[in-house]
């Protein structure tokens, strides 16, 4: 494969959206600074970020789920995105005290165990769509094993360690796109992170390839996600949109991830429409037409 083709985290030149790099920017700071105290942690992620196999498969994740199925993002951005946003829940959880984490709690674990855990699951969630769609979460547990093999044994050199910590991010890679699966905490991190990622710049490459329905007219809709300290509970997550379109992402990718989680007693969704309602919401597109066997904007 020629080294044009992954041009901005996409086979064949598809160009991200500048918010949606934007996020990423601010996503790797997030999570540069979530880890400074957990140097083993640090140390994985810049591995991960520099590694061509992971790289490459998540490239190729993308040719199989945006290139041939026409969905949004499932790449190199969307896994850092989904990392910040995971290494952000956790900071949040262990702040308010009122989370135990399976790691620690149930295995004897460290803190920076728990962060190395969601921040290796998160960034290789998705790498199993470079095999097929369905069934990507087991293809993604099959093609991180060697990873985790070869670069886990940089981070642990103690066999029954390594073994231990890899046994749960293989986990949460299992379980992170059906909530209902997710065992531990550190799995229902991952869920909620990925289902969080649901802003307009990784929507939008699936409308920019002629994919005009729901999903992707809704995906537009999302301005900004934010997840913070709630008030109701531990965790809120604020969602901004630009139409009401947007609550079907709210509902059917966010809001169902979290209900089937084992974090939904602990997580507030809060969508509003912006700059305010009295004003008209910004249109997606005007008109559609199925021509085809295709949903169209004409």
């Amino acid at each position: 494969m020629k080294d044009e083709m992954f041009k901005d985290g996409l086979l064949y030149g598809l160009n991200m959206p500048v918010s949606y790099k934007s996020l990423e920017e601010h996503s790797v700071k997030t999570i540069e600074t979530g880890l400074e105290r957990f140097p083993r942690a640090m140390k994985l992620f810049r591995m991960l970020q520099s590694d061509a196999e992971v790289n490459t498969l998540l490239n190729l994740a993308n040719f199989i789920a945006v290139r041939k199925l026409g969905y949004n993002d499932h790449g190199p951005i969307h896994a850092r995105i989904c990392a910040a946003n995971g290494i952000r829940i956790l900071d949040i959880l262990l702040d308010s005290g009122e989370v135990e984490l399976d790691t620690v709690e149930g295995l004897g674990m460290t803190e920076e165990d728990a962060y190395l855990i969601v921040l290796a699951a998160c960034m290789l969630h998705d790498v199993g769509n470079a095999v097929h769609r369905e069934e990507h979460e087991i293809f993604s547990v099959v093609c991180a094993k060697p990873l985790l093999d070869r670069l886990l044994s940089e981070v642990y050199p103690d066999l029954s360690r390594r073994t231990g910590v890899m046994s749960q991010i293989l986990h949460a890679l299992y379980a992170h796109d059906h909530g209902e699966n997710a065992l531990t905490m550190e799995a229902a991190i991952v869920v909620v992170a990925d289902g969080a990622d649901i802003t307009k710049g990784r929507g939008r490459l699936s409308f920019d390839l002629g994919k005009h329905d729901i999903h992707s007219i809704s995906a537009l809709s999302i301005e900004s996600v934010d997840i913070r300290k709630g008030e109701a509970k531990p965790i809120e997550i604020h969602v901004t949109m630009s139409n009401s379109a947007g609550i079907y992402q709210v509902q059917e990718t966010l809001g169902k991830k979290v209900a089937t989680s084992p974090l939904r007693d602990y997580v507030e969704i809060v969508a509003d429409l912006t700059p305010s309602k009295e004003k008209p919401e910004q249109r997606v597109l005007d008109r559609i037409v199925f021509s085809d066997g295709k949903y169209k904007s004409s």
